[in-house]
């Protein structure tokens, strides 16, 4: 690595680590009041950490054992076994996340485009709001950034370089992923699917290689599942609450605490069955109504402004308006540069893809597209690289 590359990384790591502590301390009341009234999953993420460690198991009370997915409780377990309980010490942690994140979005963008546009997307990355903002949250975002973006390189080493081993590690690398946000599964299937497809006769055996270990890391904690129900739950028993929430009688597309009487007894596994087929009657009774709620969260996953009244404010909206639209547009327009180039850029289209349509077919918010985004900043920032080409009228510009 050069000396004037190694210094930027440096300092692109410390800018963002200092913007999202001075955040996390700058506006901590706000915070706390937002963990607590709006995303109230925190707390139960804190709870299940803290039984762990106290020998009760990854659980967060005896009736919901596995309703969360295990890998980010555990990390938070790990933060408080070295650091102690409280707030600072995860904020901290996260806030390293998040500077490591935009150095993984720069050697990204250097893959894929040119150094340039690596430069400009880890800056965008360092100051987003959307990415400072959830590094004060005890939530899955800063943790499932770090691990997407380090999950996509490696998926886009495996048409060329990636040996046995390299293989292996990348699919532990998704097998975590899955383990702390099992949306990311249907992203999986789809990059295996297209990879054995477009590359299969010099790739077939690494995505094989892959698909092992990511099904070997999930494992561990299928059996797990398996040991407390006696039936097989392979991740959680959130799938048909959050089917029910955004797809009921009721649903609006987001948030909808509206549940059938008959569940109130059930077990956990029993709940989360029911939930799936109540949602699938539901569906065939009044299929146009599921696709109109496909549209309504469709535009919730890519609205330019908060869609929970929470966050509602004028300022919200204008911080929304003020980062979100123009990497959108810019992003946009650099799929339409580099259309030529497509296969190189598969991996990112297939994120795009198969967040938004898990989030269609479940919940649809802002939230669960914020992991995607600095896939659409390398575009946004490849426009801007070009931008500035144009202006000053150099030949050197390519792709890279």
């Amino acid at each position: 690595m050069r000396k004037k590359e190694l210094i930027f990384l440096i300092s692109i790591f410390l800018s963002a680590f200092i913007l999202r502590v001075l955040y996390c301390f700058l506006f901590k009341e706000n915070i706390l009041y937002i963990q607590t009234h709006i995303f109230g999953d925190t707390q139960e993420y804190m709870q299940i950490a803290r039984n762990f460690l106290s020998g009760k198991g990854l659980v967060s009370s005896s009736e919901t054992v596995a309703y969360r997915p295990p890998l980010y409780p555990l990390f938070l377990a790990g933060v408080y076994f070295l650091f102690g309980e409280g707030y600072w010490p995860i904020r901290i942690v996260q806030s390293v996340l998040g500077g490591l994140s935009c150095v993984m979005v720069y050697y990204l963008g250097e893959m894929v485009l040119n150094r340039r546009t690596a430069k400009i997307a880890s800056g965008i990355c360092g100051i987003y709001p959307f990415f400072i903002f959830f590094t004060g949250f005890e939530l899955t975002e800063i943790l499932f950034i770090l691990l997407l973006i380090g999950g996509v390189l490696l998926w886009l080493r495996l048409k060329d370089s990636l040996t046995i081993k390299e293989s292996a590690f990348s699919g532990i690398v998704n097998g975590l992923i899955v383990l702390c946000r099992p949306s990311a599964l249907l992203f999986i299937l789809f990059a295996s699917v297209v990879f054995l497809f477009l590359w299969w006769r010099r790739n077939w055996w690494k995505v094989g290689i892959l698909i092992i270990f990511t099904i070997l890391t999930i494992l561990p904690w299928s059996v797990r599942n398996f040991y407390h129900f006696k039936r097989f739950v392979p991740l959680t028993t959130m799938t048909g609450l959050s089917f029910w929430e955004g797809n009921n009688p009721h649903a609006t597309g987001g948030l909808c605490q509206y549940w059938p009487e008959e569940i109130k007894n059930m077990s956990e596994v029993d709940r989360d069955r029911y939930l799936t087929k109540a949602t699938l009657r539901v569906i065939v009774e009044n299929p146009s109504r599921f696709f109109k709620l496909l549209g309504i969260k469709f535009v919730r996953f890519w609205n330019i402004v908060p869609n929970y009244k929470g966050f509602s404010s004028f300022l919200y909206n204008m911080v929304s308006l003020l980062s979100y639209p123009p990497v959108i547009i810019t992003g946009i327009y650099g799929m339409f540069l580099t259309k030529r180039k497509w296969r190189r850029f598969l991996v990112f289209y297939l994120s795009f893809f198969s967040f938004t349509l898990i989030h269609m077919i479940f919940v649809g918010s802002i939230r669960y597209r914020v992991p995607v985004m600095p896939f659409m900043i390398i575009f946004s920032s490849y426009t801007l690289s070009w931008m500035w080409e144009k202006v000053s009228h150099s030949p050197r510009f390519s792709l890279g």
